[in-house]
């Protein structure tokens, strides 16, 4: 019984020190601790729902296009580019700066890539803190792809590790201040990768070349964008460059994803 009352008494004054914290942190103006679990970066998005629609026109860019007059490609019609950064063999894509510069002043949609040689999730990490090395303090309005297609990698046994790859890649762009996506053909992305978890993680713009026209929209429905030719002709550039439909409007996307991802606890 004498337990029962200490126990008791304890328990009463503990109670009225809760009752006395509580009114200094109100009578000060103080508000009182929040115990709110923190927020993290696989809290936000970045898997859209394509349209079913065509949304946008737009290239894709490497050292290979070589002097591009950006002004004339906006008035033939496109709206966006993605251009590469670099590979990992390569470094920084010699262009891309230049083409950075003179798609922003043209006021075109900015997207970018980086080809992928890892054949590890630790290498393809190693990859995506280089990128994110070489875009620190520019903005995108379309995603920062990784493009996975290297012939190395196209293995049935190797499905789960390039699974994982593509996964740390795109997690650690997200983490850095950036939307990620994924580059790949649409054999790769049926046959060596596991694509029912992949598909509800990232949006995937894929390359499949049927009659050289998006005409069809074929995968519409399936993907964020769809790589129709490599054969393309655009006023601005002398050479050959792939030519894109976007299916989602990545620009409303992305300043969405970017007004909500610095709230965020994990970010750099």
């Amino acid at each position: 019984m004498k337990n029962f009352i200490t126990k008791h008494k304890k328990i009463v004054m503990f109670s009225a020190i809760i009752i006395v914290l509580i009114l200094l942190f109100t009578t000060a103006g103080i508000a009182a601790p929040q115990f709110l679990s923190k927020k993290t970066a696989d809290d936000v998005s970045t898997c859209s729902i394509p349209e079913g629609k065509q949304i946008a026109k737009g290239i894709d860019v490497s050292r290979y296009q070589k002097e591009i007059d950006f002004e004339k490609v906006k008035n033939d019609g496109y709206s966006f580019v993605i251009i590469r950064v670099g590979t990992s063999r390569g470094g920084k894509d010699i262009k891309f700066e230049d083409n950075y510069k003179n798609a922003l002043k043209a006021g075109l949609d900015i997207g970018c890539y980086y080809y992928t040689y890892a054949d590890t999730a630790a290498s393809a990490k190693a990859e995506a803190k280089e990128v994110l090395g070489y875009i620190e303090g520019k903005s995108f309005n379309y995603p920062v792809f990784f493009d996975f297609e290297y012939s190395e990698l196209l293995k049935y046994s190797r499905a789960d590790e390039n699974t994982k790859m593509i996964n740390t890649f795109c997690d650690t762009v997200k983490r850095g201040g950036y939307y990620p996506g994924v580059y790949t053909s649409n054999s790769i992305y049926n046959n060596y990768i596991d694509k029912r978890t992949l598909a509800n993680k990232w949006d995937f713009w894929v390359a499949s070349y049927l009659d050289g026209t998006p005409k069809s929209d074929r995968y519409s429905k399936s993907f964020s964008m769809w790589q129709y030719t490599s054969n393309g002709g655009v006023n601005g550039i002398t050479t050959r460059v792939d030519l894109n439909v976007a299916y989602v409007d990545y620009p409303r996307i992305i300043k969405e994803f970017n007004n909500e991802i610095k709230n965020y606890t994990d970010i750099k």
